[in-house]
């Protein structure tokens, strides 16, 4: 993996022109707060402990990426691309991931309270003891995931597809599921 210095990331950000392509480099714990990261390249970064609460993310390839610990707190992520990403313990608080794709990602005790999960796909990935409380997760992909203790208290899951998912003590307390797929495929009421 590349190391970049401060100042080199510095530079970078402040470049007009294509998006950034960054894949494999090493920004752990990087300041990136705010950052404008439209369509970026970040597959198989290091982002553990990188601060991107509010960046702007949208479209981004995040494949493989290693978030553990990372502040992504009001960031937008919209349409991006976290196939097999590592979200563990990850501040996602107010992030808009809307169409974004996390398939097969580890976002286990993650914390995604009031996220917008509008349409994001979530196939096969492990949100163990993550919380979802407030989450907006309407029409959203829960397919084969495995949601073992989440906290999914007052969640709108209206319309969403857990089949096949996990749900073994999971927390649904005031959850709105109607019109949902529960994980026999039989639709909630």
């Amino acid at each position: 993996m590349a190391e970049l210095t401060a100042w080199q990331i510095y530079d970078l950000l402040n470049r007009r022109g294509g998006p950034l392509w960054l894949s494999g480099c090493d920004l752990s714990a990087a300041h990136l707060r705010g950052a404008h990261l439209v369509e970026a390249d970040l597959s198989l970064a290091n982002l553990q402990r990188a601060n991107l609460a509010g960046a702007n993310l949208e479209r981004a390839n995040l494949t493989g990426a290693d978030l553990e610990g990372a502040d992504l707190s009001g960031a937008s992520l919209v349409g991006a691309d976290l196939t097999g990403a590592r979200l563990m313990r990850a501040n996602l608080t107010g992030a808009n991931l809307r169409d974004a794709v996390v398939n097969r990602a580890d976002l286990t005790e993650a914390l995604l309270v009031e996220a917008n999960l509008r349409n994001t796909h979530f196939v096969e990935s492990v949100l163990q003891r993550a919380d979802l409380g407030d989450a907006n997760a309407l029409k959203a992909v829960f397919k084969g995931a495995d949601l073992s203790g989440a906290n999914l208290t007052n969640a709108n899951c209206s319309n969403a597809n857990f089949f096949d998912a996990r749900l073994e003590g999971a927390i649904l307390d005031g959850a709105h599921l109607r019109g949902a797929m529960k994980p026999n495929g039989d639709i909630y009421p």
